[in-house]
């Protein structure tokens, strides 16, 4: 049987669909309603994949406020974080009150050189005048792009601090020994993979699943991965599969990488259209893309 968790199982970091520069709610929300059919648990909105830090205060609780409305079944984990403490605070209040379930919150990325002390105070001012009694934010480590990581003696004060709104981490490192340690270190709390090939890494160490990029396509393969570790039988054949199927890894953008994906998913080149400073995938690398899945058969709406 799977651990408890408050949040659990596979959530889509979810892209954000554009048109002419603005989110486009009508493509987002048709595909919130494809990967609930997919079966993910939860998305995250305005995350990395999501261009989250891309975009204004105004149009992140507009994207959260779409994404429930979307699906009011799933689980919506919304991205707050920002380098100014008053706009995370902003961000978070925001996000809660427009229908998130919990917030995942990036350290403040400009000032790359922080204490402990430094990053403990500012995410203690956030809780205190942001996330209620009840409501839970988690921590997202992802130094290869924030250059701030989320250490264990930083979650160790705040566990003391916060107490249970502390909920968790998502680990986009990579580090498959940090993911574990985390997992084992903090079992009451909710840790995520941020890669699809490390969720059976993730849940074997009694963690609570994963949030990627990947699951904007690759959503039942990770979920097929999930049932069949539950039920007590050999996952690894789906861990390879997931591990071969990250073929957008080489390319220096996620979202411009998945939405390549996404617009041969839906046969909409609109998905294609990034915001700078990203730039879109060439046609050419979208080939590349699309053809490789295609060889594994996991490139769905496309023959």
């Amino acid at each position: 049987m799977p651990p408890k968790h408050t949040y659990s199982g596979v959530y889509t970091a979810l892209a954000t669909p554009l048109s002419n520069g603005r989110p486009d709610f009508q493509r987002l929300q048709k595909h919130i309603r494809v990967l609930a059919q997919d079966g993910v648990d939860g998305l995250l909105v305005n995350g990395t994949t999501g261009e989250g830090q891309s975009f204004d205060q105004t149009e992140r609780a507009d994207l959260v406020a779409a994404a429930r409305e979307a699906a009011p079944e799933l689980k919506i984990m919304a991205g707050t974080g920002c380098a100014s403490l008053t706009d995370t605070i902003h961000a978070t209040q925001k996000a809660f009150a427009v229908g998130a379930d919990c917030v995942l919150i990036v350290p403040p990325f400009f000032f790359r050189s922080v204490t402990t002390s430094g990053l403990a105070e500012y995410f203690r001012r956030v809780f205190a005048e942001a996330v209620p009694e009840g409501r839970k934010a988690l921590l997202y480590h992802i130094p290869q792009v924030s250059g701030v990581p989320v250490t264990i003696e930083l979650l160790d004060r705040l566990r003391d601090s916060v107490g249970p709104r502390l909920g968790g981490v998502k680990d986009s490192s990579g580090d498959v020994d940090n993911l574990v340690t985390l997992c084992k270190r903090y079992p009451e709390m909710d840790i995520f993979s941020g890669f699809d090939d490390l969720l059976l890494d993730d849940l074997q160490a009694g963690g609570a699943g994963c949030i990627t990029a990947e699951s904007n396509i690759l959503a039942p393969l990770a979920k097929k991965l999930e049932r069949v570790f539950f039920d007590g039988l050999d996952a690894q054949p789906y861990k390879q599969m997931l591990t071969e199927a990250q073929v957008f890894l080489p390319y220096a953008s996620y979202p411009s990488a998945i939405k390549g994906l996404l617009a041969a998913r839906y046969h909409d080149d609109g998905w294609l259209e990034v915001r700078p400073p990203l730039e879109p995938l060439s046609h050419a690398d979208q080939a590349k893309l699309v053809n490789s899945l295609l060889a594994m058969d996991l490139m769905p709406g496309v023959e």
